[in-house]
């Protein structure tokens, strides 16, 4: 008998990536994922109704077989609260009560949380206003802190220290470390309650960080306590890469623990060797993110490829470090062909004997490698793509990585269900239209479309007639993008609903659709 779930998730924020990813993932596998109604999830900057979300959570917990819960959420009102907001931790850590009462008393609570970053921008979408002034200065900043505490100070850092001292005020550093203070008194307080088993499993990850920096000071900080918690803290408490991903990959490991399997998953690089590398945003070699994503999915890391029930390809980030720029396109193209079609030719050897493959392209963030989709959508391509198990390639190489491994584990549990198996084709078109259609081709052109029209690369939020255009453009991109996948088995029968096309958070760097 096939196993059904009900879980109910306080997602990170309202983004489609955190809200319509999970369930349509925990579609998959057979599970119903409840999210709290649209007027009080909060939009942006706007926070949600955290005495809303606490009773909501109450209720549902009732009837649900689990809970997942971001502690930004609940406790903050979503993830930008839990940096632009001033309440103290004393302010914060009642509301985060729900969970352990939700716990103590029978539903299995599995909660996450960040360790908050300091991004090399000078853009305040997503931080305190003062980001869009003093960010990349307060990034450098804390960069330097960290090598001096660490007796690793690069030569320059001292006179950085004092020249970025003199340059912001100390109101506004006080204000910056404080946050970061409350938030990791709120990591630590979600430890507590997992040691004293009122959450059965804790997820604390880090997005856009660096191997120097405050957030990677407090995550080492917080990993101190692993060694110290003993053995059954330590396999529920799970620290990496990742943000956005997390509510996907909680899916992914209630339905795991409910059908009581610990998938065996082999990855293989596309280029040996380059697992070593430290991917975009990340503080980690890119294996650790693979090996960190695959446990927090519930499955177990294998070495073999026959010993394997997934088989993880991974299309390795480029030694570069940064998104494919025209300047060296050509040669990223030239040095990773060889590469990509040697792994193409095994992927689809694999699938010709029936076993399961997952594809993560990490090769550049922010979207597909325009190299690999070359190959792949090429009539002598080996690769079924339709018959991938699970595909990614957006954002950092946690995001894809975490719903790349969640996707395919739960395809596992399919089980000849026509249900389940329309949602893994629904879901499966969806990732290559967003994260090859969108965030490698449509975007582009619709930012070029927008500079050309407003002198601008996203539209004004505020102008109603500028978005309804920008939407527009958007969907006819991805219609034409659709087309092409179909051609190749991927969204068949397949059309984007009219006027569904909405961008989430008025700019361009994510779009939302719908796939009927």
């Amino acid at each position: 008998m096939m196993q059904t779930l009900t879980l109910s998730l306080a997602p990170l924020d309202e983004r489609p990536v955190n809200t319509r990813y999970p369930q349509m993932i925990g579609a998959i596998g057979g599970a119903t994922v409840l999210l709290p109604p649209t007027e009080i999830r909060g939009e942006q900057r706007n926070a949600a109704d955290m005495n809303a979300v606490g009773a909501w959570l109450r209720e549902t917990a009732k009837e649900a077989d689990g809970v997942i819960a971001s502690a930004e959420f609940v406790g903050f009102g979503d993830l930008i609260q839990s940096r632009i907001s001033s309440p103290s931790a004393a302010d914060t850590i009642p509301y985060l009560s729900v969970l352990t009462e939700i716990g103590a008393a029978g539903t299995p609570v599995y909660a996450f949380n960040l360790i908050t970053r300091a991004p090399f921008a000078d853009d305040c979408i997503e931080e305190p206003l003062y980001w869009c002034q003093y960010g990349i200065r307060l990034h450098r900043l804390s960069a330097a802190l960290h090598r001096r505490e660490a007796g690793a100070p690069e030569a320059e850092d001292a006179s950085l220290i004092a020249r970025v001292e003199s340059e912001i005020s100390a109101d506004i550093r006080q204000d910056w470390l404080n946050r970061r203070l409350r938030n990791h008194i709120v990591n630590l307080t979600l430890i507590d309650a997992l040691a004293r088993r009122d959450l059965a499993f804790l997820l604390i990850t880090s997005d856009d960080t660096a191997v120097w920096g405050l957030p990677s000071r407090e995550k080492a900080w917080l990993e101190s306590w692993l060694s110290l918690l003993g053995a059954e803290t330590q396999d529920r408490l799970l620290m990496h890469p990742g943000a956005d991903e997390v509510g996907s990959v909680l899916v992914a490991r209630f339905i795991c623990a409910a059908n009581e399997s610990r998938p065996r998953i082999c990855p293989v690089y596309a280029i040996p060797g380059d697992e070593r590398i430290i991917a975009p945003y990340e503080d980690k070699a890119v294996q650790l993110t693979v090996e960190g994503q695959i446990r927090a999915c519930g499955g177990v890391v294998v070495t073999e490829p026959e010993e394997a029930d997934i088989i993880l390809t991974v299309l390795t980030p480029s030694p570069r470090r940064t998104e494919l720029r025209p300047e060296f396109a050509d040669d990223e193209r030239i040095a990773r062909t060889p590469y990509y079609r040697s792994l193409f030719e095994r992927i689809g050897q694999w699938q010709s004997v029936g076993k399961p493959v997952a594809l993560g392209d990490v090769a550049y963030p922010n979207g597909a490698d325009p190299t690999a989709m070359e190959l792949l959508l090429s009539h002598d391509s080996p690769v079924n793509l339709a018959g991938l198990a699970g595909y990614g390639a957006w954002n950092t190489a946690g995001n894809t990585l975490g719903t790349t491994v969640a996707q395919a584990i739960c395809s596992l549990f399919i089980r000849n269900d026509p249900a389940r198996q329309k949602a893994q084709q629904d879901f499966l078109a969806h990732r290559f239209l967003e994260d090859w259609g969108y965030q490698t081709i449509v975007r582009r052109a619709a930012r070029e479309a927008n500079r050309t029209a407003f002198q601008r690369t996203d539209p004004d939020p505020e102008n109603a007639e500028q978005v309804a255009m920008t939407c527009a453009n958007i969907a006819h991109g991805l219609a034409d993008r659709l087309a092409e996948l179909q051609q190749y088995g991927i969204g068949t029968g397949l059309t984007i609903r009219p006027s569904s096309v909405r961008l989430p958070w008025r700019r361009t760097f994510e779009a939302d659709f719908e796939l009927v």
